[in-house]
């Protein structure tokens, strides 16, 4: 059985990577662990329309008690500390197979050139396969 995790950040755009965790654990049999990590430095500056309604935590437990599956399980962990070594601490603590992560919004070079940096780096300390998820909309990318 694949041991996945799910690494999301306390924005709001993270939150439909929760989305993404259930629907896959209901169509392949797995361990899916989501670990929402909240990284003092690379916090969200005012970004409009990225501003939770509630505690995160709380939101993605309700969420992930309603997408409850009987063929898989998920697992819900947050933590405080830098994103890369949090991340790479529970894929080498956790036996994780599959590692899915957002693509970062908006898309900018300098966003995409660090984000490749980190991929890179997270895949030189681990033996994980690494899942990039973008967030799409069948309205157009404007339509979020």
């Amino acid at each position: 059985m694949n041991n996945v995790l799910i690494a999301v950040d306390t924005s709001e755009s993270s939150f439909w990577l929760a989305y993404y965790a259930i629907a896959l654990t209901k169509r392949i049999p797995m361990d899916v662990s989501i670990l929402m990590i909240e990284d003092e430095n690379h916090k969200s500056k005012g970004e409009k329309g990225d501003e939770w309604i509630g505690l995160p935590e709380k939101r993605l437990e309700s969420l992930l008690a309603e997408g409850h599956s009987d063929t898989s399980h998920i697992n819900f962990y947050s933590t405080k500390g830098n994103f890369e070594d949090e991340v790479i601490q529970f894929i080498l603590e956790n036996k994780i197979t599959t590692l899915f992560i957002g693509q970062p919004e908006p898309r900018r070079a300098k966003l995409d050139t660090q984000f490749m940096a980190l991929l890179e780096r997270i895949g030189s300390r681990t033996d994980c396969h690494i899942e990039v998820v973008q967030k799409v909309s069948a309205y157009g990318s404007d339509k979020f």
